[in-house]
């Protein structure tokens, strides 16, 4: 009986928990439902994009600030930057400028580089910014700058600097373009060899007798004739040598005597944009090529075009031309002429002042110049020799002293004068003004006197009229 009773009772918990929602398993077999999309549901899309579109743009900047960060502030040279960064297979240009007239950045032709070309004779210590801008496909900009600082020009141009600079050089260093040196000959290490057209000399600049160059292999025309004691120009490379600072091997002869490099002073008038004059007067001799106005009775002047070094494609003009000779001068002649270099509406030429000087004063006017661009209190290195026209006797001849102090001008050039202080030599107590004289010296600026320092000497002295 209990047996009974209790099989009912689970019976009965057994039905009350079905009825309590536990839904039994769906059949195999029954059909499944279907419902139709609601009517408002949006349309499926595309997963959206998080892509920067300047991410490209931003890793070539990145790029290109961690190339230049660590470069030189100062900067005293020209120097090449990159056209082009490239990032995975894509290329980023790179346009490239500057906030002053002192550094410009010049684009090469494929684009993939750009030179920076600075002025060299820079007036004083120039502070810049240096801004480089990439560009994506899509025209999108991003800039970087950087701070650059140009110092204040020191052309190497004056013998003794070139001597100087050549003996910093380090053992197999060499400088960077070629330099023309003039010097006498004070040994022939290596004789002249027909079998390979060259000779080696030892030679002295401006007096500089510690500061020996080597002209190695020196080849050109004239140089199977050379001896010890010839005045000779020399053009080149100059490199030390273990030890021995020397012109490279194929070095040329320019020539006997002094010979300026003056296509160097043209190819720099041919840079000038239009209206832009040259800071520093200068000189240069060439052939008279045509006489575009003839010599003025009125206004004491003519003006004619001339070819330097054989530069036919590069034609220096002499506007208004002045000075002794220059009411006689026609197309063939060779002149030499002193003034400043300007653009003109695209014409090179000798702005209106420019005056005619005698030709063999050409270097020896070059010198002045030199002087004139030192600053107080420095001074040429070895001795040079100038010839001039006396002017003024500030310290007449002293029997004491054994000398006089005169004040002479170089080829005319009266606002240019030079002093000879304490000068001493044969013929020196009968100085008078009008006398041309030849003084050899140490150059120098002592205050704002432009000198031969004490202990210059008297070499020739033509007397006055």
């Amino acid at each position: 009986m209990k047996k009974t009773l209790a099989f009912l009772l689970a019976a009965v918990l057994c039905l009350g928990l079905i009825g309590c929602g536990a839904e039994p398993a769906p059949s195999s077999t029954a059909a499944p439902q279907t419902t139709e999309a609601p009517t408002s549901a949006p349309a499926p899309t595309e997963a959206p994009t998080t892509a920067d579109p300047l991410e490209g743009v931003t890793a070539a900047q990145k790029y290109l600030r961690a190339i230049y960060k660590d470069n030189p502030v100062k900067t005293a040279d020209d120097y090449v930057l990159t056209g082009v960064i490239k990032i995975g297979a894509d290329e980023y240009p790179v346009t490239w400028e500057t906030n002053t007239e002192d550094a410009v950045p010049t684009k090469a032709e494929d684009g993939k580089s750009w030179t920076v070309v600075v002025n060299k004779s820079a007036a004083a210590d120039t502070e810049y910014v240096l801004t480089g801008t990439v560009e994506d496909a899509a025209g999108n900009k991003l800039s970087v700058e950087f701070a650059h600082m140009l110092p204040k020009g020191v052309v190497i141009s004056r013998y003794d600097q070139i001597v100087n600079m050549a003996y910093e050089l380090e053992d197999g260093e060499a400088t960077n373009e070629a330099y023309r040196l003039c010097g006498v000959i004070s040994e022939i290490p290596t004789a002249w060899s027909e079998e390979y057209k060259n000779i080696t000399v030892n030679m002295i600049v401006d007096g500089m007798e510690d500061k020996v160059i080597q002209c190695y292999r020196l080849s050109g025309e004239g140089a199977d004739k050379l001896a010890v004691g010839d005045k000779i120009t020399v053009e080149g490379i100059i490199k030390n040598y273990k030890g021995t600072i020397e012109f490279d091997k194929g070095c040329v002869l320019v020539g006997m005597g002094e010979i300026l490099n003056l296509a160097k002073t043209v190819e720099e008038a041919y840079t000038l944009e239009d209206g832009q004059a040259q800071k520093n007067p200068t000189v240069l001799a060439g052939v008279i090529s045509e006489i575009p106005t003839p010599w003025s009775e009125e206004y004491k002047n003519i003006t004619v075009n001339m070819i330097v070094d054989g530069m036919e494609d590069k034609v220096i003009q002499c506007y208004r031309l002045s000075g002794e000779g220059a009411d006689k001068l026609a197309v063939g002649d060779t002149i030499a002429v002193f003034g400043t270099l300007k653009n003109y509406k695209g014409t090179i030429e000798f702005d209106k002042g420019c005056k005619l000087i005698p030709a063999e004063l050409l270097p020896d006017v070059k010198t002045v110049l030199d002087v004139y661009q030192l600053e107080s209190g420095e001074s040429f290195e070895g001795l040079k020799t100038l010839t001039g026209v006396i002017t003024n006797i500030p310290s007449a001849w002293s029997d004491e002293y054994q000398n006089i102090t005169v004040d002479f001008v170089v080829a005319g050039l009266e606002e240019y004068p030079m002093e000879a202080y304490r000068l001493s030599g044969e013929g020196a107590k009968d100085l008078a003004e009008g006398d041309t004289i030849t003084v050899t010296g140490n150059l120098t600026r002592y205050k704002d006197t432009f000198e031969f320092g004490k202990g210059c000497t008297l070499d020739a002295v033509t007397k006055g009229e």
